[in-house]
């Protein structure tokens, strides 16, 4: 269903947005390898998150509500029906995370999902989890797939790709089956995994790698910074890791506050969002609003439940241009729609790089962003992993394409509040995927 979309005649306020889905999905999925419930305080209402509880519930944790908060009382033992099909919807998450712990135990179901997460890599996860013991049948690396749990090996792995997805279904699979397993990486990845793991149970280490000095070959009378291992950061899981269960409160989700944010950035005005989450592996974008030109103030900062938050303050200023690339990419990766949308409005060219990734999301988001920007009038340049734009200009109203994405959705429903005349946007209901009442906190931020 299509949705008129108005340009705002100023924006601000002051807005919360629901709770984050990457802590959402891992405290839903964590249930089903808990000893005792867990309870959690603002679970967020999207599909995606969704997906995650019923795929707690298809393997045996009962939900119960209470007042402010879900609680996951997790089943006695684990033994499923082997004709079992749990269908993750729209989620990658769910997906690849239950496949971990299906995988560490000795059961066997059917994993599948929307003919969006049909078309989406598998096979990230499928390589190192067989390589533990567990087996899979699928057809070319794509669901639906078939897993048989085993009794799995102690495991050493490093990341061949960013992806807190595939290090999470490695950590996760080493849990479920009561075997140390250590995951390194050499781009930091967002670690709320090990961080939840840490809150409610015991035995994960974290270790972090810094440089150390060492003596200069060249000149014994300097010395050197120099990195002990070849990796930034390893996750360690022994056989006696254990989740026991507790509270968990969710902070609100930076992703879905970037677009509000990039309200402000565009519009040189000021919105705050509340009891929003500030993990480390996250704030990326606030950065990157600094870089270009914009004012972040962050109040109010404490931690709960093991991930910080706090109150962020974002007002905008005059935009200029800023490369993306490398790690800098890896950050941001579910931002780069509204960063586009962001750079349409900054001086210069912006050019983002080592995005190929978003080539297999839940639509082709480069193809999907460089056709909302030809419909606008944004001159731009699809490149190989990501893609150039030409700011600083005055842009039409217009009628933009969803792909079903929410992202997409939302990032040119953004772009709406400050084009010349009325726009549309199709399949609105797709920003149900992560934050059902986007255009709800839209009209609260349009003064």
């Amino acid at each position: 269903m299509n949705r008129e979309l108005s340009p705002a005649r100023r924006i601000g306020g002051t807005i919360v947005v629901p709770g984050d889905k990457s802590i959402a999905h891992r405290a839903a999925l964590l249930s089903i390898l808990a000893s005792s419930p867990i309870e959690v305080i603002n679970f967020p209402d999207n599909a995606d998150c969704l997906s995650s509880l019923k795929a707690a519930e298809s393997l045996g944790v009962k939900v119960a509500k209470e007042s402010n908060k879900l609680v996951f009382t997790p089943p006695d033992s684990l033994s499923p029906d082997p004709e079992t099909t749990v269908d993750c919807g729209n989620s990658g998450t769910t997906a690849r995370l239950l496949s971990g712990i299906v995988a560490g135990t000795e059961i066997e179901l059917t994993i599948t999902g929307d003919e969006s997460l049909q078309s989406r890599p598998m096979k990230r996860i499928i390589d190192p989890l067989t390589e533990m013991g567990a087996e899979f049948f699928c057809e070319d690396g794509r669901l639906p797939m078939r897993i048989r749990g085993h009794k799995l090996l102690p495991f050493e792995y490093r990341l061949p790709v960013a992806s807190a997805q595939v290090k999470s279904a490695v950590l996760l699979a080493g849990l479920a089956s009561n075997c140390t397993v250590a995951v390194q990486e050499e781009i930091v990845t967002r670690n709320h995994t090990e961080l939840m793991m840490q809150h409610l149970g015991k035995g994960v280490e974290i270790r972090k790698i810094t440089p150390v000095p060492v003596q200069d070959p060249l000149d014994p009378r300097k010395k050197k910074m120099q990195m002990p291992e070849p990796f930034k950061r390893e996750t360690h899981l022994t056989s006696q890791t254990r989740i026991t269960g507790g509270t968990i409160d969710i902070p609100g989700d930076m992703s879905t506050a970037a677009f509000f944010f990039a309200a402000a950035a565009i519009s040189g005005e000021t919105i705050t969002v509340e009891n929003i989450g500030l993990n480390p592996t996250r704030t990326a974008f606030l950065d990157y609003l600094k870089l270009i030109g914009c004012k972040v103030v962050i109040e109010n900062k404490v931690t709960i439940s093991g991930e910080p938050r706090g109150t962020v303050t974002v007002t905008g200023g005059k935009l200029s241009h800023r490369k993306i690339s490398g790690s800098m990419t890896v950050a941001l990766i579910d931002e780069i729609p509204i960063i586009a949308v962001v750079a349409a409005f900054a001086s210069g060219t912006t050019v983002i790089r080592d995005a190929a990734e978003l080539r297999v999301k839940e639509s082709d988001r480069l193809a999907a962003v460089a056709e909302n920007l030809s419909r606008m009038g944004v001159k731009h340049g699809i490149l190989e992993d990501g893609i150039a734009v030409e700011g600083g200009h005055e842009f039409t109203g217009a009628d933009f394409v969803s792909y079903g994405d929410h992202r997409i959705a939302m990032a040119f429903s953004i772009a709406s509040l400050f084009l010349v005349g009325h726009s549309t946007i199709d399949d609105a209901e797709c920003v149900n995927i992560s934050c059902p009442t986007f255009y709800d906190i839209l009209d609260q931020i349009k003064q």
